[in-house]
């Protein structure tokens, strides 16, 4: 407690250095169109993107619409226009967002998980000596091409030769009106909006590769081939992107069976559909493992992971709903469906498993914390409760209820509790889980953009750091 109160007084004490007339504005700032863009024929463009948060004016208040653009910043561009889940481009107060690979990636840290997302869907692919050349002015034909790969156009479906190929495609989907012709060399940064603008409903409609997620007893429609796969005894490294070295890939498909005691390269597998299940790779960050896989394109497609294998450590969870299962051993156990990480992920109690919240409890807000072994869960915990490990609290309120949102801004909430007036920052990376009032069924990913005047939000603090803020929000709206 004599903590918690240290770091509360530190936070007001810096933000009354910061001074509540930027702090704490009655409303959010409206959407202003930058001077230097209104009444030109690309108007509608950035004011739709600005609205969208696809693209910002430049810090002195102006767009600069004739200033060149970057490959680093038309990939933040096309990507946001993707509107990926926020951790998968910036990571959460627990899961670093991985490297994109490329070697020429210092001083770009701001945009390295946009580039890693693009190259991951396909958007764009770098250049043959391993590197990206992020500092490099973006041509119109490279822009033209990452907006159609965006929009689930691909060198396989278009064919011919590039760049023709994609310009002609672009032109064809008239996504060319308002761009001059003849094409010049580089991308403005007006041009660069024009035609993200006139793409975006493209960009939207089309649907990135997904993992296939975890759900109770979800069996395969078809038994795994394991005779053609490969036996490794490896590793899935911390973002769940390779595994034994080999990278994964978007689309992997993750059959369960067995206990890893039995794996081994002469193995026999079973051949009925139901003693298999379908996971998702977002339960092995970090776990060493047996393993069967199967490569395609370089690249692992199909992999046979046991049932007793998983994360091992701490998470904190939003829970949708519990299941009854089994587990390796054909044994009754109870299934948490949680979102972890912002991602669908089904862990399973351990035999006995006690201490599970009853269902009426989860749709309020709450943040739970599991301790996993193996993937299975040891035990769990609400903030409130004693026997939680490390550090997890709620910094919202002490009545474990939702609280109003009075401002937010710089990062910065003001909130109304029971005892009148708080606030605390939100980490930019913070992790966010929205309830809808008009259909409060289950946690949906949120966005912080989400956080307005008027909403209800629930705030916990997992970070073992000086300052007191919030990793994790949960938003009633």
């Amino acid at each position: 407690m004599r903590k918690r109160i240290i770091r509360i007084i530190a936070v007001l004490m810096i933000l009354a250095l910061i001074g509540t007339s930027t702090v704490f504005a009655a409303e959010p700032a409206a959407v202003t169109v930058p001077s230097d863009v209104k009444g030109t024929t690309y108007e509608e463009a950035v004011k739709a993107l600005v609205e969208k948060e696809i693209i910002t004016g430049d810090a002195d208040g102006m767009f600069h619409p004739d200033s060149n653009l970057t490959r680093a910043q038309a990939c933040v561009i096309v990507v946001k226009s993707m509107n990926p889940a926020a951790a998968e481009v910036t990571g959460t107060a627990t899961q670093l967002v991985g490297k994109s690979g490329f070697a020429d990636m210092s001083g770009y840290g701001w945009a390295e998980g946009y580039i890693k997302y693009a190259v991951q869907h396909g958007v764009t692919k770098g250049y043959p000596d391993g590197t990206f050349k992020p500092g490099n002015k973006v041509t119109m034909n490279e822009l033209i091409t990452m907006i159609l790969r965006a929009a689930d156009y691909t060198d396989e479906t278009l064919g011919g030769a590039w760049p023709s190929n994609y310009v002609s495609k672009a032109a064809e989907l008239d996504l060319m009106i308002n761009i001059p012709a003849p094409l010049p060399t580089y991308a403005t940064k007006w041009m660069a909006a024009q035609l993200d603008y006139n793409a975006l409903s493209k960009i939207e409609a089309a649907k990135p590769p997904v993992p296939r997620l975890d759900t109770d007893q979800n069996m395969p429609d078809a038994i795994p081939n394991v005779k053609a796969m490969t036996f490794a005894t490896g590793s899935f490294n911390s973002d769940m992107k390779t595994y034994d070295g080999k990278s994964i890939s978007n689309d992997v498909t993750v059959y369960t069976y067995g206990e890893k005691k039995n794996y081994s390269s002469t193995m026999t597998f079973p051949n009925k559909i139901s003693d298999y299940r379908i996971d998702t790779v977002y339960r092995y960050k970090n776990t060493k493992t047996p393993a069967f896989y199967q490569l395609e394109n370089g690249k692992i497609k199909t992999m046979v992971v046991p049932m007793d294998a998983g994360f091992s450590g701490r998470a904190h969870s939003v829970i949708n709903k519990t299941v009854s299962t089994i587990n390796c051993k054909d044994e009754p156990v109870t299934g948490i469906s949680t979102l972890t990480a912002t991602k669908e992920i089904t862990w399973l109690g351990k035999k006995g498993l006690t201490g599970i919240p009853a269902e009426t409890d989860y749709l309020k807000g709450e943040i739970y914390q599991l301790n996993l072994s193996d993937g299975e869960i040891q035990s769990i915990y609400k903030a409130s409760e004693t026997g939680k490990k490390g550090v997890f609290e709620e910094i919202s309120s002490s009545s474990e209820a939702f609280v109003d949102v009075e401002s937010f801004s710089d990062s910065v909430a003001k909130i109304t509790t029971s005892h009148g007036g708080a606030m605390f920052k939100i980490k930019d990376n913070a992790t966010v889980y929205v309830l809808d009032q008009g259909n409060p069924t289950e946690y949906k990913t949120g966005r912080l953009s989400a956080i307005k005047p008027g909403v209800k939000i629930r705030a916990y603090d997992i970070s073992d750091d000086a300052e007191l803020s919030a990793d994790m929000i949960v938003i009633f709206k």
